[in-house]
């Protein structure tokens, strides 16, 4: 009998435990990483033409991160935060273990938001290049010299 008791103890720690590893599965919290991407500007999008708001763009680009990082287990959602925030020093990446991995990622995740239509119409249209000032007229060269006539 006490086989059985104790093969229920056993049994009941192992599930009592099992929430705890479910909770490890459970998506991302993805909300500092967001706050983070509002707030790197420099970072993503690099100086900004006069009169454009940078939250149309990054609304929109942050948003579709977002949805591409949402698999992605916390620790790496937390990295990219702290590389946004200018954080991601090269030891915080050593310790981190698999950033090459999480880089990768990013980038293809960044590439694929900025491709995205939704970011693509946030974006300000080039400026068209302004015609070109029409070239003063070149100053006439000064005469030449005439060469010495040949001796006789």
């Amino acid at each position: 009998m006490s086989r059985f008791v104790l093969a229920a103890v056993m049994a009941a720690s192992v599930l009592a435990m099992a929430p705890g590893a479910r909770a490890q599965d459970a998506p991302a919290d993805l909300a500092g990483f967001t706050e983070s991407c509002m707030g790197a500007q420099q970072f993503l999008l690099g100086e900004v033409p006069p009169g454009v708001d940078p939250a149309s763009i990054l609304t929109p680009l942050c948003g579709c991160l977002t949805t591409s990082f949402k698999d992605l287990p916390q620790k790496d959602v937390d990295i990219l935060a702290a590389d946004l925030r200018g954080e991601g020093t090269q030891e915080v990446h050593d310790a981190h273990g698999s950033y090459t991995e999480v880089e990768e990622k990013a980038r293809t995740g960044l590439n694929a938001c900025f491709a995205a239509p939704e970011v693509q119409s946030a974006m300000p249209a080039p400026e068209e290049a302004a015609p070109a000032e029409p070239a003063a007229p070149a100053e006439p060269a000064p005469p030449a010299e005439p060469a010495p006539a040949p001796a006789q």
